[in-house]
This record gives structure tokens, sequence and C-alpha cells, in this order.
């Protein structure tokens, strides 16, 4: 096993936790053209690959692998498809850095490639594991940061904008990681670096945001309403953050704080961040049902809908600029108008609703381009979501209203 492929193993698990084929593609792609391309030929991993195609760069092996990677790209732009995903995807991912390890000391190792699996000892197999175990890991860490940020932009062209760009690093990653093994684990290790401080301190606020219960001493979100174990309620809740975290300062308005905790899909009693996607649901901490009975859920709609004239004027101003301007007008009237109800919704309805909206977009999107009539498209696409997703939760969340408790208010 040579020193580059070491390094190659070392630095793909900054490059797998990001996407599963889409890296493995890219590494056999160059272990099997690179060689070809003058400039690079005798850089990195390519000095030491073998003139006859392995398993790992085999014809098949780089069709199968593109029409993966295709799939997957494809995928991550859907958020009901990249929901999929993330339940099991740690594990493939972990499984395709092993392989792909294994594949670049195939293709990289001439003693190696001699060998069988029943002859190749343990030693053989250790960056391989190394680099899996490295990828499971770091995996999760980059799903605990990224899944806030996603549940915020989801259905935006944020979210895509997101995707897009950990695509973009991982084709730069590959094709650094066999050129220039040595500059990329520097780059990886800053990289996982930054992952860690930012999992880490978001952890540490999270921490910081609990406060002891003045009644039975229990540590709770300091933007909760009320103690999760004696409902002893809190004199000043503060307020919450565009990502669901709790702000330094006060409630502006205590009767629609709950209202506010619901739109960040945490516990309209104690805060608690909520896990499923259903529009009526009881949190798992102190069983408060959310958003609670017809009035309440009345109420959340309401209050989600008193925002509605100022977003479609803000619609209005953005739709007067062309393409940029129903761009960002689209990102700002989502997060505010369709993601309150859109995150409650099942990946069935949600899937129906967003296709079957997309499609009267593509006839309105044209006529932004019309003068003054152009100024219409956004607030129009911003109304026709916000009733669809607002209809849609309204018909869930009164379909079965709960008995149990209701929202606790000051």
């Amino acid at each position: 096993m040579n020193t580059t492929s070491l390094m190659q193993g070392l630095g793909a698990i900054g490059l797998f936790p990001s996407r599963v084929f889409l890296p493995a593609f890219m590494t056999a792609l160059l272990l099997r053209f690179g060689p070809d391309v003058p400039i690079i030929a005798h850089s990195g991993l390519l000095a030491h690959v073998q003139h006859h195609p392995t398993w790992f760069t085999h014809n098949i092996t780089l069709i199968v692998l593109a029409a993966l990677s295709i799939l997957e790209i494809v995928a991550q732009k859907n958020p009901e498809a990249r929901h999929l995903l993330q339940e099991f995807d740690s594990y493939l991912k972990s499984g395709l850095a092993f392989l792909t390890s294994l594949g670049v000391i195939s293709t990289t190792d001439a003693a190696f490639a001699n060998q069988t699996a029943h002859t190749a000892s343990f030693i053989d197999y250790i960056v391989p594991m190394i680099s899996a175990l490295g990828t499971f890991k770091l995996s999760n860490v980059r799903r605990d940061v990224l899944l806030p940020l996603h549940e915020h932009v989801e259905g935006t062209h944020l979210d895509r904008l997101i995707s897009w760009a950990e695509e973009s690093w991982v084709v730069f990653g590959a094709f650094v990681l066999v050129i220039f093994p040595l500059l990329m684990l520097v780059l990886v290790a800053i990289a996982i670096g930054v992952v860690l401080l930012l999992r880490k301190r978001m952890a540490v606020l999270e921490e910081r945001s609990r406060i002891a219960c003045t009644h039975c001493g229990n540590l709770i979100y300091a933007c909760a309403m009320a103690c999760f174990s004696c409902r002893q309620p809190l004199e000043d809740p503060r307020e919450v953050g565009w990502l669901g975290q709790s702000l330094p300062g006060p409630a502006l308005n205590l009767k629609k704080h709950p209202y506010r905790l619901i739109e960040k899909r945490r516990c309209p009693l104690c805060a608690t961040p909520l896990k499923s996607r259903a529009a009526h649901q009881t949190c798992a901490v102190c069983a408060q049902a959310v958003p609670g009975d017809e009035a309440s859920t009345q109420a959340y709609v309401d209050y989600i809908g008193d925002r509605l004239p100022l977003i479609l004027g803000v619609c209005f101003l953005f739709s007067l600029v062309p393409i940029i301007g129903l761009i960002a007008g689209a990102v700002y009237y989502r997060m505010e108008l369709v993601l309150p109800f859109s995150q409650y919704l099942p990946f069935g309805r949600r899937f129906l609703l967003r296709w079957g909206i997309r499609l009267l977009f593509l006839v309105l999107v044209f006529f932004q381009l019309i003068p003054l009539l152009g100024g219409l498209v956004v607030p129009l696409m911003a109304f026709i979501s916000y009733t669809a997703h607002r209809n849609a939760y309204q018909s869930l969340a009164l379909a079965a209203p709960p008995s149990g408790l209701e929202i606790a208010a000051s």
C-alpha cells in the first residue's frame, strides 16, 4: 500500500459525508482517464495507476456510478427525497467510502491487485475501515449541523444552493485528492474542524439557553411558556430566532409566543424541538398537543395569515426586478408563509402540492418579463402557495382534533 493511497483513504473522509456516489464516481473517473492528461499524468495517485483498468475503474463500474450519482444529485434537490435519504445514507456513505478506498488501493498498488480477498491481510483493510468509520462519524455530525438549516430554507432556492455547494465541494475535492493528496488532507482537516466547531457551538448555545424552573428546579428552555414537569409558567420567556434558537431578549408578544414556537417546530408549552412532520401530534416531553384544539389550530393559522398583506407588498417590490427579484421573492414568501404549514405536512401531501404549484408557476414566470404586469407575478405566486398549504394544513389538523391540553398562553 503506497503513501498516496493512504492519504486518499483519509482524505475521502471529507468528501463522502456530503454525498454517497459522487465522490466514488469522480475518483474512479480521474483514476481511469487522468493518466491520459499530460499535465497531471504523473501527479498524486495518477503516478501509481496501473496501465489496465481494475474493477474500480472498469467501464461498467463507471457507468453504474455515473447513473447513481445523477440520481443522487436530482434527489438532493427534492426535500422529500432528501429526508428519505437522511434516514440511512450514513451507512451507504461509509460503505462507499470503504469500497472506494479499496478500489484506489487496487488501482494504484500492483501487489494488492494481484491478491485475492482470501489472501489479502488484515492490514490491507485498515485504511478502508478507517475511511468508512470516519465517514460514518462525520456524516452524523454534518446531519446535526445542516438539518436545522435545511428545515428553515426547505423548498426555497437556498436549499438548492446549499446542495449545489456540497456537490461542487465533492467534485473539486475529489480532483484535489487524486492530484494533490497532501493538500486535500489539509483542506479536509480544516473543513472537519469547522463542522465540529459549529456542532459544538450549537450544542453549547442550546444548553446555555436552559434555565432552572423557579418552582421545581428542572432545567427548561428559556423560550418555553412553562416548565415541562410542574407546568410553572415562565414570567419572561425569551424570543425565538430564525433557526428556532432562544434569543437574549424577551418575547415581544406573550399571547402569540406559543404560535411562534409552533412556527419553529417547537412545543408551544415547553419549547422542546418537534421531530414529527404530522399536523396533529403530541410533544414527547410534556405531552402537550400541537397545535391543540380547533380554536388553537385556527389561532395558529390566523397568526401566519396576519403577515400576508405585508409580505404581498414586499413581494410586489421584488417582482419588479426581473429574474433576481423572482428568486429573492420566492425565498422570502416561502419562509414566511409556506414553511410554517408545509413542515407539518406528510411526504405525500407535500409532494403533490409542490409539483402541482410548480407547474402553475412555470406559466406565471413568463409574465414577469411584461412591464407592470410582471409586478403581480410574485405576489400571486405567494398567495397561491400560502392558500394551498394553509388549506392542506387545516384539513389535516382539524380532521381529528385532540382532546388533550390546550396551548398554554399568557
